[in-house]
């Protein structure tokens, strides 16, 4: 075999590689029709590759009219996942039929809430988010900077969230005062809406002379409502904390705790996102003692995955081991950035 033959069949190879690769098809309602690889459609947002773009194309879900593509997992709305692939049916509306193993079901797009292609590799599947904000006001030469770090994970039936957060503040004549907050979830899923949750979160609070406070919590959870624009879910469990307290008397104590949580989110509201979270632990060690930590927040998408983001955290706790007040809570501004 000549060289010229030989570079002949390479490039013969090749095409062929590059036509399996791109063998599926996205139409949009405004008739366009994409041909690549699929990726990944949760929160709404459908991400598509193709060979004659730079970047992956990220598509609102409501823009799509239908989707041929292969091997992937496509969870619903009632909590069933399906393993197969999806083929549309463009003269009927937003309908696709999934052909699944030896089953075929005829549904809306919108009964469709998460599709992962199982090419996707790990990267893929992560999403990390850093933003940061500063605020000084001059009557009082107060001073206050805050930082913020997420990660979360997503596989076909396991989940994994972390965050991170800090807020110091500076005031002329004043101790300087630094709240630190962070923690990680896990979440298995085990029957269509059901899961299990397991993790930890951590508070210091120099303001409140909390030194630490860290929570293990163990419980199920359950997702109420669960479509492509929003998803509520509610759960319930056991916790343990474990506090200490600084000061002139240094406090220590552990506390045998129920778990209430509720967690709001709408994600396809344009370029807006809401959240709302809220844990409660009822403690069962100091009867009539009841702790809330809540999160909300409102994010602004702006161009090359960058956002604004207004935040709301107001931790409650109805009696302190020592003398300080029950309540403390953050107003925060900031500007991040998200890698996905």
């Amino acid at each position: 075999m000549n060289t010229k033959k030989t570079f002949s069949f390479f490039v013969l190879i090749f095409t062929c590689f590059q036509l399996i690769a791109q063998t599926d098809k996205i139409y949009t309602r405004a008739g366009d029709v994409l041909v690549g690889e699929f990726k990944s459609m949760q929160k709404a947002v459908l991400v598509f590759d193709t060979d004659y773009a730079d970047k992956e194309f990220q598509i609102d879900w409501t823009e799509i009219d239908g989707l041929e593509i292969g091997n992937s997992i496509i969870y619903t709305s009632d909590g069933i996942r399906y393993y197969g692939g999806l083929k549309p049916m463009l003269d009927k509306g937003r309908l696709v039929r999934v052909i699944a193993k030896d089953q075929e079901i005829i549904m809306p797009l919108d009964d469709i809430v998460q599709i992962t292609s199982i090419k996707v590799n790990l990267k893929e599947r992560i999403i990390i988010s850093l933003d940061a904000g500063f605020s000084l006001t001059k009557a009082n030469s107060v001073r206050q900077t805050s930082a913020q770090g997420k990660a979360s994970y997503t596989g076909d039936k396991w989940r994994f969230n972390a965050n991170f957060s800090n807020v110091g503040t500076v005031q002329k004549d004043v101790d300087p005062t630094d709240r630190t907050e962070g923690g990680f979830t896990i979440t298995r899923d085990i029957y269509r809406n059901a899961m299990i949750m397991g993790g930890s979160e951590f508070l210091s609070n120099s303001e409140q002379m909390l030194d630490l406070r860290s929570t293990g919590r163990l419980g199920v959870g359950y997702y109420i409502i669960r479509n492509s624009q929003i998803y509520f879910q509610a759960g319930a469990g056991l916790a343990l904390s474990r506090e200490h307290y600084g000061g002139d008397n240094p406090t220590k104590a552990n506390s045998f705790e129920g778990l209430g949580l509720a967690e709001f989110n709408a994600y396809n509201l344009s370029d807006f996102s809401f959240m709302a979270q809220m844990y409660t632990y009822p403690s069962f060690t100091d009867w009539g003692r009841w702790r809330v930590n809540a999160d909300i927040s409102l994010k602004y998408d702006l161009p090359l995955d960058f956002y604004i983001k207004l935040s709301y955290i107001h931790n409650f706790d109805s009696n302190p081991l020592i003398d300080v007040s029950k309540n403390d809570y953050v107003f925060k501004s900031s500007i991040g950035w998200e890698w996905d």
